[in-house]
């Protein structure tokens, strides 16, 4: 029999993409998964239905060949992951949506979270944000660091760029004049001008916030308390109760910013216990297989909002822990396969 909903995972590569396959196997209709991504992956290649290479988010030929794919596979959603493939999507989201249904926002709508600084201005009267400064050269981040207190206070430092700083990329804690001279050698972001956000330390608890959301109306809001890190990848984590607190701040990212779809939030706890922002994505985290596990499938959820189809209100969630770990895929040729020869 023909699948009910055919759906591309693009940029999904990395540590989450297997759990967004999972989570979607378990919805209670039958789904094709065809996975792409701008590298090969053996392990994609054997976990999908299909696999398609395609030019990077920010190559002139991305969104023919996305087209093309979805065309080529029968996709009825696309779900971008990569920060430049959600770029070249939203920008072009008229056309794309002309020819499949989008799991993503108007570029217009996530224009804000493009940009951290951007996204801390827009949303600090609504809710708690970390002291911030933008940076633009050597002398303006020297200035900065002396106001944050650096160096008897650590400070975080990241490109301010959505599509430059994703998955933690450029991401530093600067602890002391040690990490300073390394982050000022010449090969550093630093050491020209560049567009970089500085913040204030947030040392607390750190939750990963699943949000579904409809036209800035919150749907769904599963916290995640992440655990066990390795770099900035959750290896341990687990779901937690409903929490007001972080309900309220989620409630109201979602209603200042008018946001639909799969989207997430982290937050951490400051020195003083102050639960503050760090960063909002429009798209599905990469530990959205949690909340799936926990009894709310968000990957699934998000599919059905795409294409218009009735999403379920109201599913409550269990606690349940998650740990990661590391199992090899070889590929042979075109053949997949595990050390067991299956």
């Amino acid at each position: 029999m023909p699948p009910d909903v055919c759906v591309l995972l693009t940029g999904w590569g990395g540590l989450g993409g297997t759990g967004i396959i999972d989570s979607l196997r378990g919805a209670p209709e039958s789904v094709r998964i065809v996975c792409a991504d701008a590298r090969d992956s053996p392990v994609l290649r054997r976990r999908a239905d299909a696999f398609r290479l395609l030019p990077y988010g920010d190559d002139p030929a991305y969104l023919d060949a996305l087209l093309d794919a979805c065309e080529g596979e029968g996709a009825d959603v696309v779900m971008p992951g990569s920060g430049p493939e959600i770029l070249a999507v939203s920008k072009n989201k008229e056309r794309v949506s002309g020819r499949v249904a989008v799991a993503l926002d108007s570029y217009r709508t996530i224009r804000p979270l493009l940009n951290k600084a951007d996204a801390y201005e827009a949303l600090e009267n609504a809710i708690p944000v970390p002291a911030f400064a933008r940076v633009s050269d050597a002398p303006r981040l020297r200035r900065c660091l002396e106001e944050a207190g650096f160096p008897e206070r650590p400070v975080c430092i990241r490109p301010a760029s959505y599509t430059d700083s994703g998955g933690a990329r450029g991401f530093r804690v600067l602890y002391g004049e040690r990490d300073m001279a390394a982050y000022m050698e010449p090969a550093s972001p630093a050491a020209e001008p560049a567009d970089l956000l500085v913040s204030e330390y947030l040392p607390g608890p750190e939750y990963s916030v699943y949000v579904l959301a409809d036209g800035g109306a919150m749907l769904y809001c599963v916290p995640v308390l992440r655990g066990r890190m390795v770099g900035p990848r959750t290896f341990g984590a687990q779901t937690v109760p409903p929490d007001p607190e972080i309900t309220d701040i989620c409630g109201r990212i979602v209603e200042r910013l008018g946001l639909s779809h799969n989207v997430n939030i982290q937050l951490r706890r400051s020195a003083d216990g102050a639960l503050k922002l760090v960063e909002v994505n429009p798209r599905m985290g990469g530990t959205i297989v949690l909340p799936a596990a926990a009894g709310v499938n968000l990957p699934y959820m998000g599919v059905r909002m795409a294409l218009g189809r009735p999403v379920e209100r109201g599913a409550g969630y269990r606690t349940v822990s998650m740990e990661r770990y590391a199992r090899e895929v070889f590929a042979d040729g075109d053949r997949t396969f595990e050390m067991n020869g299956s």
